[in-house]
């Protein structure tokens, strides 16, 4: 640790002294420009020019493996942890064709500004152009929320006109969801990672990052939960009556309705509306949990396994609600 003194310097200007050997290893001298930045804790860092301009970040993935899932795991991983730039070095292994159309599909679908810039036989690199600044998180999370939403009301619309094919539209739509849900937790890590403040990403305090990574969480889970019950439903939709149907349809519309109301609560700090969310969604979470057994006299045995999952992943919906309108009481309180 080195300590210095504040010189003060006219009537208005305080000074103090940079370490020699500092100055000297960064190849600095009189007139040289450092760039200061007031970090949300108080502290203020001081960098060099060169160095507080963001550098690309390279990594070189090696597979030796003809797991096509589990090197997908590897780069996505290394897409969240902030690299620009992915190598992926298939020299020690024939990845086939399937596991490359795979790579490719991960890389187009849920890695956005991912562009393969370079493919053969033994590798291929992705680059990510995009960065934070571009996207603000709270557009990434009220997009996602946005789309998880009208996954949610088209399946309600589906449960009423029989249409298979808007629940196959909601089936490919989890993939945005997805995209979105790699996006931001690539943004919070290099925000974490970064010298830059915070502040600079509409997040006043550090600690909220780590609320906000849970929140970004609960949303994609929420939908995987809601692709789940449009697949389950292709099973079933020619086979339940509109009884049946209908239950399903009000279930999954008021926990849809937490889920909305649990982000709101979030966007504006209201501990009161995440207060009612969290009752609300409770209530949900106990119907959900009877629906088969309300319904279940009306539909077919061979049918109540599917029914079983399409009760729990709404009440999962409302759960994930409950959570998010707890983190709304974790952020109003530092504020």
């Amino acid at each position: 640790m080195v300590i210095r003194r504040l010189q003060k310097v006219g009537a208005s200007t305080f000074t103090v002294a940079l370490p020699k050997e500092w100055v000297i290893a960064r190849g600095l001298g009189p007139k040289s420009e450092v760039d200061l930045q007031i970090l949300d804790d108080g502290n203020i860092r001081i960098s060099t020019l060169s160095s507080a301009k963001r550098r690309e970040k390279e990594i070189t993935i090696k597979s030796k493996e003809e797991d096509a899932g589990f090197l997908i795991r590897r780069v996505l991983a290394a897409y969240i942890a902030g690299y620009d730039i992915i190598r992926i070095d298939l020299s020690a292994v024939e990845l086939n064709l399937e596991g490359r159309e795979k790579l490719r599909r991960t890389v187009k679908y849920k890695m956005a500004g991912a562009e393969i810039i370079e493919e053969s036989t033994n590798g291929i690199t992705v680059q990510i152009i995009l960065r934070p600044y571009e996207f603000p998180l709270n557009k990434i999370l009220l997009r996602m929320t946005d789309l998880t939403h009208s996954m949610i009301m088209d399946i309600c619309k589906a449960l009423i006109s029989k249409n298979r094919d808007i629940l196959l539209d909601v089936i490919e739509r989890d993939d945005d969801v997805d995209k979105l849900y790699f996006m931001g937790s690539r943004w919070l890590a290099s925000i974490m990672e970064e010298a830059g403040s915070p502040i600079d990403y509409d997040i006043r305090k550090g600690r909220e990052l780590l609320e906000y990574r849970l929140i970004f969480r609960h949303v994609e889970r929420v939908a995987d939960h809601v692709c789940k019950i449009a697949t389950k439903l292709l099973e079933l939709i020619d086979i339940l009556d509109g009884k049946v149907l209908s239950a399903i349809r009000e279930e999954l519309e008021r926990s849809g309705s937490v889920f909305v109301r649990s982000i709101n609560s979030i966007g504006g700090k209201n501990i009161n509306e995440a207060n009612k969310t969290i009752h609300e969604a409770r209530a949900v979470v106990k119907n959900s949990e009877e629906i088969v057994e309300r319904i279940g006299k009306d539909t077919p045995e061979v049918c109540m396994g599917a029914l079983a999952i399409i009760a729990d992943s709404i009440k999962r919906i409302a759960e994930y609600g409950i959570g998010i309108s707890e983190i709304a009481f974790n952020l109003s309180a530092e504020s």
